[in-house]
């Protein structure tokens, strides 16, 4: 591949060396106007604002994130200065173009990873001095001590934590009625930890809404996660001076903020309407994109999905009804989902021809490093296969596979490219 992918803006997608990432800019701008509007149309059905937390994890780029926030690309009711990252790489790239336009889209960073280590804490102290907010997740006494014994950062300010809950994954954080949940609580009271810290509110992000069997299912996750951080919250006022009202709920995952688009909502109005005791904030990351993950759950269409492998039919095997492409585990990642094999392949001209009613031609059925073996999909036979045409696949996991490549392509309606993101990669 070329040293420099700029030199493929204003060429035809299929003048592209694969395998490569391309975005259709259509889709993924749509895909963050509507979930904008998701978001402030709930707080005027409740009449109470809902805030918004992009997590840019999926992506990694700046563009993205302005997209994401509705400062481009979008025609959104409001726009949102609050970013989640997975990664403090994440967090210094935008902040490094945030310095060289003098603006600002950013103002509140939340670091998701639960670590608060000294080297985690020597790089977030630095980026404290470059954003008005910085918040870090708790959920061990231990990054309390390690708070207290680093000091407050070098913007001067407390430490600013989210207080992390586990929905049940077991991967992160802590339940809600569990002992060392309310062990947690107290220890923000011992005076030397309150001199350094200041909790800002309580996380939920339920993972496991990416196994529902529909919008409705992923709905009844999102108001676990509310009630979760609802009874955190309340837990927090009772063994600490601290008032609820003045905390943050946080919730969110791609399947249950897509459930904020429900008709029947009236349960989910009614909690925020008369059970809340906090402010409430969505967060989401991978809808920009979307997935065979994200389709599986029946929230989203096939046609809403923007982000492609571009991959190259480089043989075919007759006897077997099998045809080799240049993209495996290390383009596509070794994910699954309820739908088969590791990516939904189609023709890259029937899909320009017909972006929102595209077919699926064939799948990707087994990897190797370099390759993929594809096999026909809801078809006995694929006689249309040619060498060297290029497919677009559809990944399992988008947040996987995008993390393989080091920039996407974004093409328009005609197949163009129009533009060329990089994302703010690695740790």
């Amino acid at each position: 591949m070329k040293e420099y992918p700029e030199e493929y803006l204003g060429q035809h997608i299929s003048t592209l060396p694969t395998p490569c990432m391309v975005i259709d800019e259509k889709k993924f701008n749509s895909n963050c106007e509507n979930m904008l509007k998701h978001v402030g149309e709930l707080g005027s059905l409740t009449e109470h604002p809902i805030l918004f937390r992009a997590h840019v994890k999926t992506h990694k780029t700046t563009e993205g994130t302005l997209r994401q926030l509705g400062f481009e690309g979008t025609s959104a009711p409001f726009r949102s200065k609050a970013i989640l990252v997975s990664t403090i790489k994440e967090a210094e790239g935008l902040l490094e173009y945030q310095d060289s336009i003098n603006g600002v889209f950013v103002d509140d960073i939340a670091f998701s990873l639960p670590a608060c280590v000294p080297e985690v804490l020597e790089r977030l102290s630095s980026i404290s001095t470059r954003v008005s907010n910085l918040r870090v997740f708790v959920d061990n006494i231990d990054h309390l001590e390690n708070l207290k014994q680093f000091g407050r950062p070098k913007s001067g300010k407390k430490w600013s934590i989210f207080l992390k809950i586990d929905m049940g994954t077991s991967r992160a954080g802590l339940e809600v009625r569990s002992e060392e949940f309310k062990e947690l609580v107290e220890k923000l009271c011992d005076e030397s930890v309150k001199e350094v810290t200041q909790i800002f509110g309580l996380y939920a992000h339920a993972g496991h809404s990416y196994s529902s069997h529909d919008i409705n299912e992923a709905n009844g996750y999102l108001i676990d996660e509310i009630t979760a951080v609802n009874e955190a919250a309340k837990l927090v006022g009772s063994v600490t001076e601290i008032e609820p009202r003045l905390l943050t709920l946080s919730v969110g995952a791609t399947p249950t903020a897509n459930s904020l688009s429900t008709k029947e909502n009236k349960k989910l109005i009614d909690i925020i309407r008369n059970d809340l005791v906090a402010p409430l904030e969505i967060h989401c990351g991978n809808y920009p994109c979307y997935d065979l993950q994200q389709y599986s759950t029946k929230c989203i269409k096939l046609n809403k999905i923007s982000a492609f492998v571009l991959a190259s039919i480089v043989s075919k095997y007759e006897k077997r009804n099998e045809a080799l492409i240049n993209a495996g585990v290390l383009a596509l990642a070794r994910e699954n989902s309820s739908i088969p094999g590791m990516g939904l392949c189609i023709n890259t001209d029937k899909y320009l021809h017909a972006p929102r009613d595209f077919e699926v031609s064939s799948f990707v059925n087994r990897v190797s490093q370099e390759h993929g073996i594809l096999q026909p999909y809801n078809r006995d036979k694929c006689e249309d296969w040619k060498l060297g045409e290029k497919l677009l696949v559809i990944p399992q996991h988008a947040c996987i596979t995008m993390a393989q490549f080091p920039y996407y392509f974004v093409f328009n309606d005609s197949g163009k490219v129009i533009d060329v993101w990089k994302p703010h990669q690695k740790w």
